[in-house]
């Protein structure tokens, strides 16, 4: 198999961030194939060191393969190792998905806005399942993302836009800090997910982006919702409120409820019904966590921690006639006793 891209020398100005990205995936899927040769390994080197765009594409493909437990464990740029056989018949399909051409691409544009699409592969920063982690802007404002979450990044002159692309985050203004010499007042801080714009009013708040809907939770001050496509439609949340909006309309206000909670590393339910307490004790594991029909609707209340999601599951067994079942460690029931 030949290099599936040319080594060329880039102007330095900006490149076509889709074909970056493309070309990226392309070698990506190549080395992965375990056909790559030593002249492969020098062709990727030049072709990172040809423009900077390159290279900060193929870095980012670290976060994919945190994603993906079953990756060769050592991908940096430029240099990628492929450590058995078995490997590269799971990375089979990728090299098919490239070798492809041109309708496989319109494919792989396709998936953008699913969970493990490129754009969440190539966000700026990111979290793996079970993982949170906390950023200090440019500004001084700080946002934390939950488990299986990315965020871009975009600050200038204008205005301070985080984009998450997936999951959910809790964010702390500047203003709401106090950092001094802040910009808050002329460059607002927005948080754009596919459903619209929410704007920070000196604040801390949540946003989980689910696929048909966003979720706000307000704990202090306030907010600017705006839908994507309502007409100009609008409304301002303030502290102790929640909200859902889709791209096209703004749902009821709540009372808020426990979001924003898991970053202190614990589930904190009050009144829950068990069926939902797994649900979201589910988004800090990999596989799949459900109940029998006739323990579902268990109420249950209590702290439960997320680092550890086990111990969690010991945790509930022991106050309740529950029974875990392990299938293997990806599979996982709980009934009754």
């Amino acid at each position: 198999m030949t290099s599936p891209v040319n080594p060329q020398v880039y102007p330095e100005v900006p490149r076509d961030p889709n074909m970056v990205k493309k070309e990226a995936v392309s070698w990506y899927a190549h080395l992965c194939s375990g056909d790559a040769t030593e002249q492969d390994w020098q062709n990727l080197k030049r072709w990172c060191e040809a423009h900077s765009d390159n290279q900060r594409a193929w870095e980012r493909f670290e976060a994919m393969r945190q994603s993906f437990e079953s990756v060769p464990a050592r991908i940096g740029a430029p240099i990628l190792q492929v450590a058995s056989t078995s490997r590269r018949r799971m990375m089979h399909n990728m090299v098919l998905l490239v070798s492809a051409g041109t309708v496989s691409y319109v494919g792989y544009q396709l998936t953008l806005g699913s969970s493990t699409s490129p754009v969440v592969w190539f966000a700026d920063y990111r979290t793996r399942v079970g993982e949170q982690r906390l950023l200090t802007l440019d500004d001084g404002s700080q946002i934390r993302l939950n488990t299986d979450s990315a965020v871009d990044i975009a600050y200038d002159e204008v205005a301070r836009l985080i984009h998450l692309r997936a999951g959910e985050i809790f964010v702390e203004t500047a203003r709401h800090l106090r950092v001094q010499g802040s910009l808050e007042e002329k460059r607002p801080l927005l948080v754009a997910t596919r459903h619209g714009q929410i704007r920070a009013l000196g604040t801390r708040f949540n946003v989980h982006q689910f696929d048909d809907r966003t979720e706000v939770t307000v704990l202090d001050d306030a907010v600017e919702i705006v839908p994507e496509k309502a007409g100009g439609k609008y409304m301002i949340l303030t502290a102790g409120q929640q909200i859902a909006f889709t791209d096209t309309d703004l749902l009821t206000v709540e009372p808020a409820q426990d979001q924003g909670q898991w970053t202190t590393g614990s589930l904190i339910v009050n009144d829950w019904a068990l069926a939902d307490v797994l649900a979201e004790l589910a988004r800090y594991r990999r596989g799949r966590l459900t109940c029998t029909p006739d323990v579902a609707g268990i109420r249950v209340s209590g702290a439960f921690p997320l680092q550890d999601t086990d111990r969690a599951l010991t945790v509930l067994a022991r106050s309740f006639p529950l029974k875990i079942t392990s299938l293997t460690r990806f599979w996982v029931t709980v009934s009754a006793v």
